[in-house]
Order: C-alpha cells, then sequence, then structure tokens
C-alpha cells in the first residue's frame, strides 16, 4: 500500500517536474500549459539518425565497462564496446526510418553514412586522446541514473497535486490492483478527501564520478557544434548559474550525498583531421599551414616531422606550429563546475515554490511575448506554438491548429524518450 513519498515514488504515482519544464514555464506559462497540462506536442519527422542518441549510448558502455574503478584495466576493449553500441543504436534507427517512411532517398542515406562514420571518429579521438587524462582521479560509479526526489517545504513538509492527471493516474493504478472502482466507493466521493500525488523532482543522470575525496560528481556529455567558452562567440559563464547543473546537485545532496559538483563535458561534433597536403611544394614545405585547417599541434608535428623531413628540421614550419601551441582549435571542453551547501540549500527552496505555482490549479494563464524566444535567432528556432499562440490572439479557431498541427498525447517525452547528448537551443 502507499503509505510514504517513497512508496509513490516506487509505484510511479508521482507528479513530476523537469529542468526542461520549469524553463517551459518561466519562458511563456501558455507554451507551457498547452505541452505540460494540454499534452501537446509538435509533430516531428523522425530521422534516419538520432545522433546524440547513439553517442549517448556509446559513451554509457564505455564508461559501464570500468565502474567502481579507478583506472580503465583495458581502454581498447572499453572503446570497441562503444563503437559496437554506436553502430548497434544507428543500424536500428535507420530500419526504424525505412519502416515508417518505406524509403531512404539516395541523399539521406549519404548523410547518414558520414554521420556515421563523423560519430565513430569521434569516439575513437576522445576515448584515445582526451579521456585518458580528462578521467584522472576520477572513478566512474555509475551510467544512466534517473532519479525521483520529493519536493518539500521549508520545515520538510511534501507538496502535493491533484490535478486532474495525477487523479488519472491514481485511478488507473487503483484498477490495476482492484477490478472495482476505488475499492466501490463513489469517484467523486473519494476525490473529495483523497490528498493527490506527491510533486517531484525527475530526470535523468549521465554519469556519477567519485573523486579521490571521496566526493560526488555529477557528470553530463554533450555534443555540440560550437564549445562553449572555446569557440568564437560563446561563454561558459552561465554553467555558474544553470538550473539543471545546481537542481541536479541539490537532487543527489537530497538523498544524502556528498556532492561536491557538476562536470560538463562539450564533445565538438568534429575531429582533428592532417594537414593538407600541396600538389606542390610551396616556399620549402610539402604541407598546408593556412590557418584555417582542423589540425592539432601534435597531428601537425607528427606529420610534417615524418612525411617532410627536411623542411621540418630546417625550421620551415616553426611559425606555424608556434601558432597551432597558442590557437589551434579545441574538439574537447570539460567544465567542473562547483556548488556549495547555500547555493544547494536555495536551489531546493526555489524549485518549492516554483513547484507550487505549477500545481496550483487556479494559476492565470497567458502569454509572454518576446522577439527571440518566440522567433528564435533563425528560421529553424523559435517557439513550436507560433501560429496557434497568433490564432488565439486573433480570435480564431486556435484549437483547430492546436488539433491539425500537433499530437496529444498521454505521457510527457521523458517517460519515453531516449537520452540524448545533443546540446540544441529548446524551441518548446
Amino acid at each position: 500500500m502507499l503509505r510514504s513519498v517513497n512508496d509513490y515514488i516506487n509505484a510511479g504515482l508521482t507528479h513530476s517536474l523537469h529542468t526542461s519544464e520549469r524553463r517551459s514555464f518561466r519562458g511563456c506559462r501558455r507554451r507551457w500549459d498547452w505541452i505540460s497540462r494540454q499534452m501537446y506536442y509538435p509533430r516531428v519527422t523522425a530521422r534516419p539518425l538520432e545522433f546524440g542518441v547513439a553517442f549517448h549510448a556509446a559513451m554509457e558502455a564505455y564508461y559501464g565497462f570500468w565502474l567502481g574503478l579507478w583506472e580503465n584495466p583495458d581502454p581498447e576493449a572499453a572503446l570497441q564496446l562503444a563503437l559496437i553500441k554506436f553502430r548497434e543504436i544507428t543500424d536500428s534507427q535507420r530500419a526504424a526510418y525505412i519502416r515508417m517512411n518505406d524509403e531512404i532517398s539516395p541523399e539521406m542515406s549519404a548523410d547518414y553514412k558520414d554521420r556515421v562514420k563523423l560519430g565513430e571518429s569521434m569516439l575513437k579521438y576522445y576515448f584515445r586522446t582526451i579521456a585518458p587524462k580528462a578521467d584522472m582521479d576520477l572513478k566512474p560509479l555509475k551510467v544512466e541514473i534517473k532519479f525521483e526526489v520529493p519536493i518539500t517545504g521549508p520545515n520538510g513538509e511534501t507538496l502535493w497535486c491533484k490535478c486532474d492527471h495525477c487523479w488519472a493516474r491514481y485511478t488507473n493504478w487503483w484498477l490495476s490492483k482492484r477490478p472495482e472502482p476505488l475499492g466501490g466507493v463513489d469517484p467523486e466521493q473519494e476525490r473529495a478527501h483523497w490528498k493527490g500525488l506527491p510533486v517531484t523532482y525527475g530526470g535523468r543522470i549521465d554519469i556519477i564520478f567519485q573523486d579521490r575525496y571521496g566526493r560526488i560528481w555529477v557528470g553530463d556529455w554533450k555534443t555540440a557544434a560550437r564549445l562553449s567558452g572555446v569557440d568564437t562567440n560563446t561563454t561558459d559563464d552561465y554553467m555558474w548559474n544553470d538550473d539543471q547543473i545546481t537542481s541536479y546537485c541539490w537532487a543527489l545532496a537530497s538523498i544524502g550525498l556528498d556532492v561536491a559538483g557538476f562536470i560538463y563535458a562539450e564533445i565538438k561534433k568534429a575531429v582533428p583531421e592532417e594537414p593538407e597536403l600541396l600538389s606542390r611544394p610551396y616556399k620549402g614545405r610539402m604541407f598546408s599551414t593556412n590557418k584555417q585547417q582542423t589540425t592539432t599541434l601534435a597531428l601537425f608535428r607528427n606529420t610534417v616531422s615524418e612525411n617532410d623531413v627536411e623542411a621540418y628540421e630546417s625550421g620551415a614550419y616553426d611559425d606555424f606550429l608556434e601558432y597551432l601551441k597558442h590557437n589551434a582549435p579545441q574538439f574537447h571542453a570539460r567544465h567542473q563546475i562547483h556548488r556549495n551547501d547555500e547555493e544547494l540549500r536555495q536551489a531546493g527552496e526555489m524549485i518549492y515554490l516554483e513547484a507550487t505555482e505549477m500545481t496550483n490549479p487556479s494559476l492565470p494563464i497567458y502569454p509572454n511575448p518576446g522577439r527571440f524566444h518566440c522567433k528564435g535567432f533563425t528560421d529553424a528556432s523559435g517557439c513550436a506554438f507560433w501560429e496557434p499562440c497568433l490564432g488565439k490572439n486573433r480570435g480564431e479557431d486556435y484549437e483547430y491548429t492546436l488539433e491539425t498541427m500537433f499530437e496529444k498525447r498521454t505521457r510527457h517525452y521523458w517517460e519515453e524518450a531516449q537520452p540524448s547528448t545533443d546540446k540544441r537551443m529548446e524551441a518548446l
């Protein structure tokens, strides 16, 4: 029976809030209401390769190989497991796409093959070059951890929700236990005395590390076109106030773990390439010194020292080697963000206050229009609910637009979606 909040959590009977929903709520209440309360989701055409999902599975396979150890006993074997998992997922994605669409175009098939090749190259570079140094003094404890923790008030009181979705979930659970509706009790009478379902905070953690001091670090992998704080016009300052980082640390701390902070590992969707071989020597050099090429100091030096010995030894490449020493493109960035006890305490307080609003049945719903979060920075970004929102503002039949352009679900995306490493602008 349901005696404690943990009993409710174990039974899957909670009103679960997630980081993405909190961001949606703060961004625009109308959009949040359509997604989180009315369960309208944009209709999305399946792609033959969900890159982030496949890459995430490969990362999980690698680190799962040496859980509880300070050093990977066989890095190459772990890498092969990661590559096998990546190919397994990408093959299944391609097959699923063909089943749904009957065919795959030559152009899409070629793009799929290119991205698979890129993913395999990224995994090889990361685990052979980056991980051995980046993971020193870190012991992986668990991978792919789904968590659900109670949201409590300042005095430890449980927050309960009595919304229609919670009531439907509760009655479905009851019927699965007993054949008669609510044990023969009139549903409306029962609902009047029903305390609701506990409000919880849920999410999925990529990996948990432990350092040499025994502290816990929450790890997260992201594949990105540009690296935060590394590539031009990017910054990593936002991480010091990032709500996902803080809330995940708070969630683990709330169950008694000594959480030091968050390790945010970004992996660029690119790999170093060997320097370009010129069609004819230029200034005594056989290899290009074009500053736009995506190479590294070590790769460039090894290539020219082995294949253009005379020019290398004469110093013909010295200027470019010096340039690469300070300006070579980076293909990985690891940000280690600390959180102290007061930050985590305040995070729990803010989550509670936000949750009381989000579960308030009398909460006023209104739009929050803005140039950038409505239309975004490009034609491919912005809010997915642009059309029905304009229609409602104009007094048009916006409900017809919602019914035709969106699908009405019975489960939220986090209840069924596979994890992904992709870092993208959130359209929802």
